[in-house]
């Protein structure tokens, strides 16, 4: 596998009248990691695409997009294919012309797109290697995190046990998954009240006492092991508002975001796991 970088952009940053149109296609295979909400219209089809999403384009296919509020933020790179790098892909499960929200994961492949940008305007020894080697592995990751985060099917899940336990898994790794008790309930299969009462009596504990503790472990670890702002985590831990996230970190914890972050034995004990 041998996926060749055309060009490349890096965290760009447009206003409210930023505005991509290409009736014929972009005339390469086009990847989007979508930072911001934005409309996008691909094939006549239009769809709202949430922040931390991606959207990967076939050469040929119609394509508009702009921001759906203030700004529009994007990391994006044009990209050459073999058939056996078509096949590379499909493996991964990555789909054309449909977007996918990865939430968290973005910030891995954001990261990957920096060092793949750095090294294309380079002239560094072996930056052409170290590009492909990047470029592989981003293809990798990318399809590590849809498929992680992919809700499993039906056949899988066969009990609504199975369903409530896929779902307490999802509050302590990926909080902002699901975030209201409606949405919940429609992938178990219940209506809320039917949902609350199984999984009280499944785990001995309420939902939504489970659900804040799972926001504030990932809340906690990533206080501890990143240089992330508390409203950047506060939206990570699935918060509304950072205030709702402060707010109730010091409920729980009886202490504020930043002293937490500031304390050594709480930050210490995180840091090792």
């Amino acid at each position: 596998m041998a996926i060749q970088i055309g060009s490349i952009g890096y965290n760009h940053v447009h206003d409210k009248n930023f505005r991509y149109e290409s009736q014929g296609g972009p005339g390469a295979p086009l990847f989007i990691l979508v930072k911001a909400p934005a409309i996008f219209i691909i094939n006549g089809k239009r769809h709202q695409v949430k922040k931390n999403s991606y959207v990967m384009i076939n050469r040929n296919s119609p394509l508009f997009y702009w921001a759906a509020k203030d700004l529009y933020v994007d990391d994006w790179f044009y990209f050459g294919l073999e058939p056996e790098d078509e096949n590379f892909l499909k493996e991964l499960k990555l789909e054309f012309d449909t977007p996918v929200y990865i939430g968290s994961g973005i910030d891995t492949l954001s990261s990957i797109i920096h060092q793949i940008s750095y090294e294309h305007f380079s002239a560094d020894l072996y930056h052409e290697k170290i590009k492909q080697n990047y470029t592989n592995t981003f293809f990798l990751m990318l399809g590590r995190i849809v498929q992680s985060k992919a809700l499993p099917s039906s056949k899988v899940l066969t009990s609504k046990n199975d369903k409530l336990t896929y779902l307490r898994t999802r509050f302590y790794e990926d909080p902002e998954r699901f975030i209201s008790v409606d949405e919940m309930a429609d992938f178990v299969g219940l209506s809320r009240s039917g949902l609350q009462h199984l999984y009280k009596k499944t785990f001995g504990i309420t939902l939504i006492e489970d659900v804040i503790a799972g926001r504030l472990e990932k809340a906690k670890s990533l206080l501890a092991r990143s240089n992330m702002t508390i409203a950047e985590i506060a939206e990570k831990c699935g918060y509304k508002t950072e205030f709702h996230f402060m707010r109730q970190f010091k409920q729980k914890t009886s202490l504020t975001p930043t002293e937490f972050r500031n304390g050594d034995s709480w930050m210490q004990a995180y840091k090792l796991k």
